[in-house]
């Protein structure tokens, strides 16, 4: 890896301006790092990675690098590829879930005997609803409501022994449903993504062999977005440490915003603790002005210590409009929006995010966008464009046929990489050059920039895709993915007007003001966030009745204040939110 020295020995020197980033490129043992909003902990732990693989991992081992989604794997790819590290022969990029399937369940669920199908084929999403709604109705009859399957999914999350005390004391209505969806799952030779996990816990904690093979093929882990990944992982990681795997996590309790699928923010904490373990806290916040820092802090009960690295002040809104979610997004589009801008020049639309707690206020916001015929980014559930590794390599692909393969804003060899890692199961060189021919071939007899969309993914679906969902196990959520994409670019869909082009800037094309939920708004920044029907009820809403839940609500604010550089506006109808008053007091 000396090609690579250089690269990662210069961005190193970076570091050593912020003490505790240096501590944390330089630790030599199991560590936890602690990392807040716009406290640089991606270019950290990049760089830390391309160190541990010029000077520590060395051939034929490999270092493995996890995190919540896919979204996350492809920010991590993209700096990596920076640094002249490439996600291959010896680095892995990954899920959890494709961690647990291609190098937990695929290469030793078998040899162990444990209850997973022979051959492993993954449940689409479809398939997975349609065996739960199964479930139900033999168990408790009916049709299963939504909220129903959504406690079952994170009672598998939280409780995974079932043999055990705990999962004997739960509701028994919620229980047997599981049991009997695992049961229909097996039979039909299918298992789901939470069963890959709850597969790879079983082979790592209960066999010796397993854990020295991991141990053996992967020294150093490294788990980013910690706090997202739940007690399944944990365990795996708590069981891989006692074995001699050198641990690296980084994350923050903070922003802890999926208790939902059964994520706790004190499982990082606890990691943390222990005495093996170096616990590592980035102090210095890049992003935030000093006002917004402050006002931040007003939101967590135990507020680490945070300070902006340029002691910029900041700017903090507060606007009762007297107005539903629709009348305020009409205000902030035609007047607040026009008066960022105005008011700095080197702002694009690309700078302002507005965000909103569900997919409930996205639609009224976006419809408020098109009647002023506004261009916008849009990611919520309401979204036909979801953000999946598919849809990513798809709008590169869109954008390098529409342009790119002349401007080189997109290289066609990092389109083959990333098609080449989502085709894992080619083995033979022979499959890899053919795939690789025909996925070429159909790239450059597709470029036209001014193709309809659906034209476009129906030949890709006929002479790449429909092969790889054959064969790709870890690609079985993508197939009903781009069944959406199809169905909302036909005549009558969200996306009929979509050419190539237009699908190729979706999300990056500084034209377009951002709308989005505050769960997809994390891990990205904007000059100005504005956030949009903030009554009291909404925030924390009235399903947030625990503790737990309204901390977590607490979080989710949290999160969103964060994502804001310069300026934070917060709009709400008449009776503001707790969350508002406790930013009006820091302010």
């Amino acid at each position: 890896m000396t090609s690579i020295a250089p690269l990662y020995l210069k961005a190193a020197e970076d570091l050593r301006r912020n003490e505790d980033q240096w501590r944390a490129y330089a630790s030599d043992g199991n560590c936890v790092i602690l990392a807040g909003p716009g406290s640089g902990k991606t270019k950290t732990i990049t760089i830390k990675i391309a160190r541990l693989l010029a000077e520590d991992v060395h051939r034929p081992r490999r270092l493995a690098c996890i995190t919540y989604s896919n979204s996350c794997v492809g920010e991590l790819r993209s700096r990596m590829n920076g640094l002249g590290v490439d996600d291959g022969d010896r680095l892995l990029l990954s899920t959890v879930h494709s961690f647990c399937l291609t190098e937990l369940a695929l290469p030793y669920a078998a040899l162990a005997g444990i209850a997973v199908p022979n051959p492993l084929v993954v449940a689409s999403p479809v398939q997975a609803r349609q065996l739960f709604a199964e479930a139900y109705r033999q168990q408790l009859g009916g049709n299963a409501p939504n909220w129903f399957r959504m406690a079952c999914e994170k009672l598998r999350r939280t409780i995974p022994d079932k043999a055990g005390a705990e999962w004997r004391a739960w509701s028994a209505r919620e229980t047997r449903v599981v049991e009997a969806y695992e049961a229909l799952l097996l039979k039909n030779g299918l298992i789901d993504f939470d069963g890959l996990v709850l597969a790879g816990l079983q082979l790592v904690e209960n066999h010796e062999w397993v854990r020295r093979a991991i141990q053996a093929k992967y020294p150093v882990i490294v788990i980013d977005e910690y706090q997202d990944l739940g007690l399944p992982l944990h365990r795996i990681v708590l069981a891989l440490l006692k074995a001699g795997v050198r641990v690296i996590a980084v994350g923050d309790p903070d922003q802890s915003i999926y208790g939902f699928t059964g994520a706790k923010p004190s499982l990082l904490r606890a990691l943390g603790g222990l005495p093996e373990v170096d616990s590592i806290r980035l102090k210095l916040n890049y992003r935030c002005a000093d006002r917004i820092i402050a006002a931040s802090k007003a939101l967590l009960p135990d507020p680490p210590e945070f300070r902006s690295h340029d002691g910029r002040a900041g700017e903090i809104h507060i606007h009762c409009l007297e107005r539903n979610v629709r009348q305020q997004a009409d205000y902030v589009l035609s007047t607040i929006v026009p008066a960022l801008l105005a008011a700095n020049p080197s702002w694009k639309p690309g700078d302002i995010a507005l965000l909103y707690r569900t997919m409930n206020e996205g639609t009224p916001i976006a419809q408020a966008a098109d009647a002023l015929d506004l261009r916008y980014f849009r990611l919520d559930n309401g979204s036909p464009i979801k953000r999946t590794r598919l849809t990513e390599w798809l709008t590169d692909a869109a954008k390098w046929c529409s342009g790119g393969w002349q401007t080189g804003t997109v290289r066609l060899s990092q389109l083959l990489k990333s098609w080449r890692l989502m085709r894992r199961s080619l083995t033979r060189e022979s499959e890899v050059l053919a795939a690789r021919k025909r996925l070429i071939a159909a790239l450059f007899a597709l470029r036209d920039a001014a193709s309809p969309l659906h034209q476009w993914l129906s030949v890709l679906r006929s002479e790449v895709l429909e092969e790889a969902f054959r064969e790709e196990p870890g690609l079985a959520d993508e197939k009903d993915n781009l069944d959406d994409l199809l169905t909302a670019s036909v005549a009558g869909g969200a996306l009929q007007a979509f050419t190539v082009e237009i699908f190729g800037n979706q999300g990056k094309s500084p034209d377009q003001i951002n709308l989005m939920t505050l769960h997809s708004s994390k891990g990205l920044e904007f000059q100005a966030v504005i956030m949009v029907g903030l009554e009291n009820g909404v925030f924390p809403s009235g399903y947030d009745r625990t503790d737990e839940q309204l901390e977590e609500a607490a979080r989710l604010f949290y999160v969103g204040v964060t994502r804001a550089r310069t300026q934070i506006h917060l709009t709400y109808e008449s009776d503001e939110s707790p969350l508002i008053t406790s930013i009006r007091r820091a302010a």
